[in-house]
């Protein structure tokens, strides 16, 4: 979406690519980012890794039972492909050019080397995809601030040598080792059970608060609050006196109200400063602050960060939000946040709900941006931003359904979700509901070859076609009526309805006031994070936060 010039506001959590904010934050003249505001104490940033995998996560299944059937989705897809566009985006690194935009981009020297090293290659794709936005982050970061970027092995590396070539090799600070105890199957080679942060300062004059950590023993102590011991004094006539250590004010209260002790003592600057070597817990299935999302990091790993390289008040933006860990960790910590993703379901379900019921924000504190607010918006979006826009068009059309995130052969199919109960068609049963999205008016050959998609997909219960306007006579002309009537309809136990298999949704629906009207005729989907009912959402009163 084009988006314009705009201060970048705080408490703000932003649906759309991170490229687009970015952009609209940088103050632009002839040369690249000349005059652009500092506006970040701290970016942390956890982006789609070229980790040759899907992320999968849980759908449906339904109620358990000794034959319910569960199925993996991919809920978005971290893969990398050499394409048109990722030539084109290297290219505009790369090749000098009349755009002042990319002209002498910062990533030049990084990416002209590893085009050299890795060829067109998804890798490649990748590192300039990041090249793009890290440039962007870059000038938006104050003198004193500091970026930690969360990889793996896969690219940690290749991402180094982008990021000296950014941030400058000498403003490196550390590679930071964070290990859990998270177990796989692999057999042909050691568990992995890290990840990698790379942290750098803007300049020299970084700020840095020294954290510290203690013996098992000592952490035992402080998180009872106070300990007693008896130590030797020459000023007591036995020789000894009895002591209060206190580590927690909180928790000590009562025993320094009973004052049976000679001495209180409030220990100041103990334990060593910590290591590059952080063990904190991944979040198992069963963790309390577990929301489903599948690369969801701990709140505990992110409150140290922030803790490290910033203080009270600092502005900590994360362009890669996902559920919200680094702005629910920034609010507790009385810093102030941005959070960008992609994904509208991250956006407006995950992280909106953990501001409000884990850090305990009103509606009113948080601003939601870059959802289009009414037609015209929805239309403009489409045309600035067509694969963007499919995005927008998948999740916002069904609660539940998740949009591909990386262009490239869909074979028609551009979202998926899955039934909370399946169906049973010819003794199988079915879950999937697809979602095709193209611009402008339907035509009767996209619609014969959407329904030709559904038939022959395997697991498909039905789909829904989306588009930006309406058919020329109404939703749909007679023969895309034909074509929607041949294809037929399905029952679901869970519901007296009969719902179409094909069915036509555009965009305008999704601004409707009514709740029928709005949303495509589908029994319940299942939530794309958690074998659960997805939630419904309340579009009238996230309008209220869009028109903000």
């Amino acid at each position: 979406m084009t988006l314009k010039q705009t201060a970048m506001k705080t408490e703000t959590v932003c649906y759309g690519d991170c490229l687009g904010h970015l952009k609209q934050w940088i103050r632009w003249n002839n040369d690249i980012f000349e005059g652009t505001p500092a506006l970040a104490d701290l970016i942390y940033l956890d982006p789609p890794w070229n980790s040759k995998a899907n992320y999968n996560v849980l759908f449906g299944g339904g109620q358990e039972s000794a034959d319910a059937q569960t199925a993996q989705e991919t809920a978005f897809t971290d893969m990398w492909q050499w394409n048109p566009e990722a030539e084109r985006r290297v290219n505009r690194i790369i090749l000098p050019g009349d755009d002042p935009e990319y002209h002498d981009h910062p990533a030049f020297k990084s990416i002209l080397a590893l085009k050299t090293l890795l060829g067109k290659s998804g890798m490649l794709s990748y590192l300039s995809y990041m090249a793009e936005r890290l440039a962007l982050l870059h000038a938006l970061l104050k003198d004193t601030g500091s970026i930690y970027l969360h990889c793996d092995p896969h690219a940690s590396h290749y991402l180094k040598i982008v990021m000296d070539n950014i941030f400058g090799a000498e403003n490196f600070r550390n590679e930071i080792v964070w290990c859990y105890g998270k177990w796989s199957n692999k057999a042909n080679c050691f568990q992995r059970n890290t990840d990698t942060i790379l942290f750098y300062g803007k300049s020299e004059n970084a700020k840095f608060n020294v954290l510290r950590e203690f013996s098992d023993d000592k952490k035992r102590k402080m998180e009872k609050g106070w300990v007693t011991n008896t130590v030797r004094s020459a000023k007591s006539p036995s020789g000894r006196i009895r002591q209060l250590i206190v580590y927690d004010r909180s928790k000590a209260a009562d025993a320094i109200k009973k004052g049976n002790y000679d001495n209180i003592v409030y220990p100041e600057g103990e334990g060593s400063p910590m290591r590059n070597w952080w063990t904190i817990p991944h979040l198992n299935s069963q963790a309390k602050e577990r929301t489903g999302y599948p690369t969801q990091k701990p709140l505990a790993l992110l409150k140290r960060i922030i803790e490290a390289s910033t203080n009270e008040e600092d502005v900590v933006l994360d362009p890669f939000c996902g559920c919200g860990t680094a702005v629910v960790a920034a609010h507790q910590l009385k810093r102030k946040f941005v959070g960008i993703d992609i994904s509208l379901y991250a956006t407006e379900t995950v992280a909106w709900n953990r501001l409000i019921n884990e850090a305990k924000m009103s509606d009113k504190e948080i601003r939601v941006m870059g959802i289009p607010a009414d037609l015209s918006q929805a239309r403009r979006f489409a045309k600035d931003d067509a694969f963007a826009f499919e995005i927008f068009a998948v999740e916002a059309c069904i609660p539940g359904m998740v949009a591909n995130k990386v262009q490239g052969s869909d074979k028609g199919i551009d979202g998926k979700g899955w039934l909370l109960y399946p169906v049973k068609e010819n003794g199988k049963k079915k879950s999937l509901i697809l979602a095709q999205v193209k611009a402008g008016k339907p035509t009767l050959s996209q619609v014969r070859d959407f329904a030709h998609v559904i038939q022959s997909t395997e697991g498909a219960v039905a789909g829904v076609f989306i588009t930006v306007e309406k058919a020329e006579a109404g939703h749909w002309t007679d023969g895309m009526r034909e074509v929607a009537s041949q294809l037929g309809t399905f029952q679901h136990e869970h519901s007296m309805d009969e719902f179409p298999k094909l069915q036509h949704w555009h965009i305008g629906q999704f601004f409707y006031k009514s709740a029928r009207q709005r949303l495509p005729h589908l029994p319940e989907l299942s939530d794309p994070y958690k074998k659960e009912k997805v939630p419904i959402r309340q579009t009238g009163f996230l309008m209220k936060q869009y028109g903000r």
